[in-house]
């Protein structure tokens, strides 16, 4: 079968029904209204703006750039998001959207609800660490990762620059006719940190991955991939997880720039005795004054292991621990497995919050402690409480 009969063009158009409409609706009035200008600006996704002229062939430039401000303003002037889709699905594009307005619409919503995705972390590993290639435009990535994985489905592929990511969408159209959309599990999302060496990755199906692994490794001309034991579902923190490893916990401070000038000069206004650090507040009114000391001790316990500043959100942190278990006092020690599940919005603020009610005690083991740099979060952790490092 010819290659191009392989990849779905920008152009074709997704016939109109529940679905589509479904993908409209989901966003917000004012993130609709971001997508519509940029759809105005790209000739292949504008509407066809009716011509009042009797001659087309001198119809003025200017007069359809007039045209689609028309256009735009009555869209900035509705007032409510259902009659905006309306608008959209039953008059302006009631023929349907092409695989580059859907492609636009669904990138956009999971860009700004990120969490609804489970990502994976993965490492592009070349020989001696050197990039073998270098992309500079998101059209040249886009040609060259299509090229990879179009002999094996009917894909569709979009990249876009975000905040200077690549966020790349890989539509898989097996089985389905052009004109209609396909299930959301053969829709993958791969987000790549440019100028770095990792990716994140949303979940893909067992007949599809090894496929699009493969073609992510030729068109990275990389050596391996590798498959990091990092997850979860808040983008903002993995990539701070993954990029920023050494500068996490207490050294967050010089990140972001949160040190004085001149370390040598005194402050101008000395604190206050009965000045109570941020972790202790919440813990205020459960305690006496004679625990002050205490709640003071933890909190230099915790702004010693993770600094001052709220930690990168990990949902999970999973630690297999092997614990030596005595029989008596003569026999020698066995090991038994254990694991243990922390799960929380913020499972590294939690681990602070223990130390502070007193659940945790100080000094934390090595693993625990250094868990914002450890780029991981899921740990192996053998009977002398050192991770044990995988081979690869």
């Amino acid at each position: 079968m010819p290659l191009r009969s392989l990849i779905r063009n920008d152009t074709t158009i997704i016939a109109p029904n529940a679905s589509l409409r479904r993908i409209i609706n989901r966003h917000t009035k004012d993130s609709l209204l971001n997508t519509i200008r940029k759809w105005l600006q790209d000739p292949i996704a504008r509407p066809k703006i009716e011509d009042t002229s009797e001659d087309e062939e001198n119809l003025d430039i200017t007069d359809n750039e007039q045209q689609i401000q028309r256009l735009l303003h009555r869209y900035e002037k509705i007032s409510s998001k259902k009659n905006m889709v309306d608008k959209i699905f039953l008059e302006d594009w009631k023929n349907g959207l092409n695989y580059k307005q859907v492609a636009q619409l669904d990138m956009k919503y999971y860009r700004d609800h990120s969490s609804l995705k489970h990502w994976k972390a993965l490492k592009l590993c070349w020989e001696n660490g050197l990039k073998k290639k270098e992309y500079r435009k998101t059209s040249e990535f886009n040609s060259s990762l299509l090229a990879q994985i179009s002999p094996f489905f009917k894909t569709h592929l979009y990249t876009e620059e975000f905040e200077k990511n690549w966020w790349i969408r890989i539509s898989i159209h097996d089985g389905v006719p052009p004109n209609v959309l396909p299930v959301s599990t053969n829709i993958i999302y791969v987000i790549y940190f440019t100028n770095s060496e990792h990716l994140l990755c949303s979940n893909i199906k067992r007949e599809h991955k090894e496929f699009i692994m493969q073609g992510l490794l030729k068109t990275f001309v990389c050596n391996e991939i590798e498959e990091c034991d990092l997850k979860g579902k808040y983008v903002d923190s993995l990539e701070k997880l993954l990029l920023h490893r050494q500068s996490q916990g207490t050294y967050s401070r010089y990140r972001l720039n949160q040190v004085d000038d001149n370390p040598l000069s005194f402050p101008s206004k000395k604190p206050k005795k009965d000045d109570i650090p941020e972790n202790i507040d919440e813990f205020e009114d459960m305690m006496d004054e004679d625990d002050n000391l205490l709640l003071k001790e933890r909190d230099t316990a915790v702004n010693d292991n993770f600094g001052p500043n709220e930690q990168p959100s990990l949902d999970t942190l999973e630690i297999k621990l092997s614990t030596p278990l005595h029989t008596s006092t003569n026999d020698q020690s066995t090991s038994i497995s254990m694991t243990v599940l922390f799960e929380g919005t913020n499972v590294i603020e939690g681990i602070k919050k223990m130390i502070m009610a007193g659940i945790a005690e100080p000094p934390l083991p090595a693993y625990l402690a250094d868990i914002h740099s450890n780029g991981k979060n899921y740990i192996e952790v053998d009977e002398n409480n050192v991770v044990i490092k995988k081979g690869h």
